[in-house]
């Protein structure tokens, strides 16, 4: 295990580099409000496959702490160059055998895939939202926004709470457990990393056939949660099918929702290995 602090354009990303040595390396991007803990079980699967894993966490979120400059914005396409250089750090080659996301990072994993298609075979993207700001989403990050800075005057958990509970519904055992799991998770994200975040979101647009056309030599695996209250998985069958030349794949989690790698961990690894092969 090889962790490493680096430096990347005013952020101290944390970095988390594991597995076989010299073996392929996938990238895993996490969920905005969650940390690189939500692959625990999704590395370990991975390793036993002989692949090595790197796990970053999200500027603000965690162990990566926010920019020094509290007045500077990001964008998606600039932490998708930070990806990059992170990759390149951590590991001295910027060569992937993947990069996996989900939600934000599935979108970003798609944008990597854009700007790096020579450098990265596959892209797996888990319930991203879209390959653009949804309109209709915008007003719902400033509400949240707004919820996390009465949480933190009052000492409270409620954005947590909400938050974990949209992405993972269901009343059974295992999804009260990793519920649990995951509210430990966000609530290692500060409020500035989810206002940085919550701009990206609000802020990118890759929707033109120009920029789907970049894909055309990654391969891509598309995945949606069937119980997903976040993302609509006609939105994601529909990008899936106009990645050229042939559409990517698209794969529908039925029982599943905004966290995959969490809420069913064995069938989604038992998928992702299957795509890598």
């Amino acid at each position: 295990m090889a962790e490493q602090t680096v430096p990347v354009d005013g952020i101290s990303y944390y970095t988390l580099l594991e597995g076989p040595d010299d073996t392929p390396v996938i990238l895993l991007v996490h969920a905005l409000m969650s940390n690189h803990r939500m692959w625990d079980s999704t590395v370990k699967a991975l390793h036993q496959a002989n692949y090595r894993t790197l796990r970053f966490d999200h500027i603000g979120h965690n162990k990566t702490p926010p920019p020094s400059d509290s007045n500077r914005s990001y964008s998606a396409e600039d932490i998708t160059h930070h990806m990059h250089q992170i990759v390149q750090s951590a590991t001295g080659q910027t060569n992937l055998k993947a990069v996996v996301g989900c939600s934000i990072g599935g979108a970003l994993a798609l944008r990597y895939g854009m700007l790096y298609p020579t450098e990265v075979g596959s892209v797996v993207s888990l319930c991203p939202p879209g390959i653009k700001s949804l309109d209709v989403s915008k007003p719902l990050w400033s509400q949240r926004i707004e919820q996390f800075e009465m949480d933190v005057q009052d000492d409270s958990d409620s954005l947590c709470q909400m938050t974990v509970k949209r992405w993972l519904p269901g009343n059974r055992s295992h999804d009260k457990a990793v519920r649990a799991a995951a509210l430990e998770h966000v609530k290692t994200c500060s409020l500035e990393g989810y206002k940085i975040l919550a701009d990206v979101i609000r802020g990118y647009d890759y929707d033109s056939e120009e920029e789907l056309e970049k894909l055309r030599d990654v391969r891509v695996l598309m995945v949606a949660g069937g119980k997903d209250g976040a993302v609509e998985a006609d939105l994601l069958k529909d990008v899936a099918l106009r990645i050229p030349p042939k559409g990517a794949k698209f794969q529908l989690m039925e029982d599943t929702g905004h966290l995959p790698p969490m809420h069913h961990a064995e069938k989604f690894e038992k998928l992702l290995l299957a795509f890598l092969k």
